[in-house]
């Protein structure tokens, strides 16, 4: 029987080819999703893990810096929350972190973007989820006017590490909103706000930290820490 070395060869080739491909496409797969289009801007440093250089802090309790990591919700006896407000505002951009925080009931934190939506940090075992959360008048809001858009983590139980440090990466543009949890997205929203009343929302804003609120922290005093902040304009 006589064989055709050069059907062989091209049939081999074709297999090498077909087993790359999907090599390829399986690396694609387990990659950390992108959040949004592609920038060809340069990260830069929103915390320079010394001191709070370029930002700001509201209320009475005060931020601090550990070795490097923003230390929040440890006030003094009668000190109301606060927040920490970057100096600079931002429209549409990628912004990473790490955080860590207390395990005690509801006690979450969270980051706003663009003045109106809050990415909440909170825990699952309390419903308190990681998620894009609105303060919006509508049916489907509890307490008369917390809008969940996404709660991100409810799909994902024990994604978030506890007592140890988590990897959060948001993006943000035009009225999409992404988040990856650990590698894995979470929430995928599109939000148009037609009153005028949320008209800024679609504008520029400040990167803000959440200092624990002291009603859902029940009184506990804990923490919430971040650490590698950075952020890149779309």
């Amino acid at each position: 029987m006589r064989v055709n070395m050069k059907s062989h060869v091209a049939l081999a080739g074709g297999l090498v080819g077909l087993l790359g491909l999907a090599s390829m496409l399986a690396t694609l797969a387990a990659a950390p999703p992108a959040l949004s289009a592609q920038s060809t801007a340069t990260w830069r440093k929103l915390f320079n893990g010394a001191d709070l250089t370029g930002w700001s802090q509201t209320g009475t309790a005060r931020w601090k810096v550990e070795n490097g990591v923003i230390v929040g919700g440890q006030g003094e006896s009668g000190q109301r929350g606060s927040s920490l407000v970057s100096n600079e505002q931002y429209k549409n951009f990628e912004l990473e972190l790490d955080f860590m925080l207390a395990e005690h009931d509801a006690y979450n934190s969270g980051v706003y973007v663009r003045t109106g939506y809050q990415i909440n940090i909170g825990r699952h075992e309390a419903g308190e989820f990681i998620g894009v959360v609105i303060h919006r008048v509508t049916p489907e809001a509890i307490r008369g006017n917390v809008l969940w858009l996404d709660k991100g983590d409810e799909k994902f139980p024990g994604l978030r590490r506890k007592e140890d440090w988590n990897h959060l990466q948001i993006g943000v543009t035009g009225q999409h909103i992404t988040i990856a949890l650990n590698g894995t997205k979470i929430c995928d929203v599109i939000d148009d706000p037609t009153d005028p009343a949320e008209a800024k929302w679609k504008e520029a804003g400040p990167i803000t930290l959440q200092w624990p609120p002291a009603g859902e922290a029940g009184g506990f005093v804990g923490f919430v820490k971040y650490r590698n902040i950075r952020i890149r304009e779309l």
